[in-house]
């Protein structure tokens, strides 16, 4: 039996019954053939998530570079999720596409006519082999239709009789591992799942003068937060991250810097108003690069289950997530030698909603628990 991810059973149900037809024909119509494989020169890979998503895709991308070192690979990105993976000399190429599944603003718009003219770009590009690193129904779609003759992929939403290779995996271990069975489906053994964010001097230098303009000494002990999130259900309360702030500048004597996008301003700003001293704020002032580089300067990093706690774990900072219950955190923490999950288990769990009325596994985090983990780690630091 077919494991979906739809909760809705008479989607999983309607889903069952297009795929079985669509097996059906496939076995009938197009019959495996033992063809020798012609050279792979080009390779597109489908990675319209966000960027924590994106970073834990770095493995099986190296793994796939190391097999076609001279392939010219291109990635197919969220604009959202660009600057994390720009510059990374294992890609030759990345295209941003606004896919509409996976766009969090509320004013998105159905970009039919973008979608077309992406598909346009595939097909007059002819690329030899197709990743889907996600699972999603339209991507596997749009890799069918841009005449890819080589498509690896996952059947979880369904159309995975779209696909030359559908993985043979499980979603019971973590993201990255599910990720590098998509390349061993394609015949390709990786040898390293680190993940890998690359940091430019300038990056390291724009920081530096930054965070030296806001009053940051390098010597001292410095903790790092990021306290937004992708939707409200992974967040922490402001209240309480004011709390653990002032136990961090109280009794730790550590400068607190707080790191995050635009989006994030605002959220700060509430936050100050619960603070007794000024932290450095870096949101809104970096690149996902600069971000990295600034948290590569911390002591410590503590923030939600988004996508600066990855960037923490890649750049080998010690982390401190503070995990919600509607996703699996065994599967999507962060990936890196020291990272510590705070996450508390609720009969709702794994609800996968982006809003809660009660934020239960949150709430049930508390200020002390989190500061004596603090505590703990920064007695090894």
């Amino acid at each position: 039996m077919r494991t979906y991810v739809y909760k809705n059973k008479l989607l999983r149900m309607f889903i069952a019954v297009i795929d079985s037809a669509g097996y059906f024909l496939k076995k009938i119509l197009f019959p495996p053939q033992n063809k020798d494989a012609k050279q792979v020169e080009r390779i597109l890979i489908f990675k319209v998530d966000h960027a924590g998503d994106v970073l834990l895709a770095t493995p099986a991308i190296i793994a796939i570079r190391k097999k076609f070192p001279l392939s010219h690979i291109v990635l197919v990105v969220g604009p959202w999720s660009k600057g994390i993976i720009e510059g990374e000399k294992y890609i030759n190429e990345v295209i941003s596409y606004s896919a509409y599944w996976q766009d969090r603003n509320p004013d998105r718009n159905l970009n039919i006519r973008e979608s077309f003219n992406l598909i346009r770009i595939l097909r007059r590009n002819k690329y030899d082999m197709f990743f889907d690193f996600r699972g999603d129904l339209f991507a596997i779609i749009i890799g069918f239709l841009s005449g890819i003759p080589k498509r690896i992929g996952y059947g979880w939403e369904g159309g995975g009789f779209l696909l030359t290779h559908e993985v043979n995996t499980t979603i019971n271990k973590h993201q990255v591992e599910i990720l590098l069975d998509a390349v061993r489906a394609a015949g390709i053994e990786p040898d390293t799942s680190e993940v890998s964010l690359s940091i430019s001097e300038d990056d390291k230098k724009y920081v530096l003068a930054l965070l030296k303009q806001e009053g940051w000494i390098e010597s001292s002990l410095t903790i790092g937060f990021h306290i937004g999130g992708g939707c409200p259900s992974k967040m922490w309360p402001i209240e309480r991250f004011a709390d653990l702030m002032e136990m961090v500048y109280g009794k730790l004597k550590a400068q607190v810097v707080l790191i995050g996008g635009t989006e994030d301003v605002a959220l700060i700003k509430k936050m100050e108003r619960f603070l007794s001293f000024k932290p450095i704020v870096m949101a809104g002032k970096t690149t996902f690069k600069q971000t990295a580089a600034a948290i590569k300067m911390y002591s410590l990093f503590i923030g939600n289950d988004s996508a600066p706690v990855h960037i923490a774990a890649a750049v080998g900072v010690t982390t401190i997530v503070l995990f919600s219950a509607a996703n699996d955190w065994q599967r999507w923490k962060p990936y890196g030698n020291d990272v510590v999950v705070v996450h508390k288990d609720v009969p709702c769990g794994g609800c996968e909603e982006s809003v809660c009325d009660t934020m239960e596994c949150m709430n049930l985090i508390t200020v002390k628990e989190v500061f004596d983990l603090v505590l703990s780690k920064s007695q090894n630091i």
